[in-house]
């Protein structure tokens, strides 16, 4: 693999702008030709319809044993889409490179560039770091929602963080990266939750050696960052600090060796303002015109602290509504309501 940074000395960058990309040679896969025919491999040659060089697509015909005298064929199929790189005679194996992949690498903070190395960018700049007591999965970024109960997560969580108060459970759990999350910090977890969900070899991945050696367990569908083990809450300041960060931009980072379990926040630069005040009029109650709980009079609890991205991918400000048994959601626009009611 190689890397490429894309800025320079000095430019000024937001928290999650990319900074370098990384290109990745495809996984290399081998194919027993003539195992997988039952000749020998010196035999192979004749049997192959691709050269070497060649485009492969997952499921095109690599090579083609004829049988009396044609009636009956045997085949062998490239098990990926890549290249045809390369043919043993000796062993008669096939070898298939996948195609190459790049990897987007984007900076923790927002700041100035104040070096450009090989193999890493340095981003100076004042941020926040909570650390974790346990981590796994890559670093990510997002804006970073705040919820203190299950309900109170939003079903739409497209590029986002969520930061849990309350110890994380095996149904949100599951439900977070379905709902489009891209990590959780949680200030515990129920017990057993962890076993269930199959998150114990990748927190704690060095528990259980293989042969001696660290496991290479499969990443996590998420990012997960543990403030406690356990149900035990973690300090009333920490969990206070992780609250004030709602709606910010963040960088959630699991585990990579040489970095610890970590949230990153920038406090000020680049995306680390909050967005300019903004209130909802004095309004406190509102009709629902459709969607969950249509009809229905709610709470507005509030204008958003972070900005709703439309399906037109303009950025706007929403008002928060709270709804009984359903939890909250944002309103962005009049056509979700049917009046607004003011309380006395």
């Amino acid at each position: 693999e190689r890397g490429a940074c894309v800025v320079q000395n000095g430019a000024t960058v937001a928290a999650s702008h990319n900074v370098a990309t990384i290109f990745r040679n495809g996984r290399v896969r081998a194919i027993d030709v003539a195992g997988a025919l039952g000749v020998a491999p010196e035999q192979v040659v004749k049997m192959l319809v691709r050269n070497i060089g060649e485009q492969l697509a997952e499921g095109d015909l690599l090579a083609e044993q004829r049988l009396f005298f044609g009636q009956r064929r045997r085949r062998i199929v490239s098990p990926a889409t890549g290249t045809f790189i390369y043919f043993s005679t000796t062993s008669g194996v096939a070898y298939v490179a996948g195609s190459a992949t790049e990897t987007q690498v984007y900076a923790h903070v927002g700041g100035q560039v104040v070096g450009v190395f090989a193999d890493s960018v340095l981003v100076e700049g004042n941020a926040v770091s909570i650390s974790g007591v346990a981590g796994a999965g890559r670093a990510v970024a997002g804006r970073l929602i705040v919820a203190s109960t299950p309900t109170q997560i939003p079903m739409d969580l497209t590029g986002s963080i969520v930061a849990c108060s309350f110890p994380l459970d095996e149904t949100t759990a599951r439900q977070l990266p379905t709902r489009g999350a891209l990590g959780v910090l949680s200030s515990g977890i129920v017990p057993g939750a962890v076993s269930r969900l199959g998150w114990d070899d990748v927190l704690w991945p060095l528990t259980r050696p293989r042969f001696g050696s660290p496991s290479y367990d499969p990443a996590p569908p998420l990012t997960i960052v543990l403030l406690a083990v356990g149900e035990d809450a973690c300090p009333a300041q920490i969990w206070e600090r992780v609250a004030s960060l709602n709606g910010r931009p963040v960088s959630l980072l699991g585990y990579e060796p040489g970095s610890a379990p970590e949230l990153l926040a920038t406090l000020d630069g680049p995306s680390g303002g909050m967005p300019p005040p903004v209130t909802v009029g004095g309004i406190s109650t509102a009709r629902v015109r459709n969607g969950p709980g249509a009809g229905r009079v709610v709470r507005v609890t509030g204008v958003l602290p972070y900005l709703v991205q439309l399906p037109s991918e303009v950025e706007v400000f929403a008002a928060s509504i709270e709804i009984d048994g359903i939890g909250s959601r944002p309103v962005v626009a009049s056509r979700h309501l049917q009046s607004l009611i003011s309380e006395p």
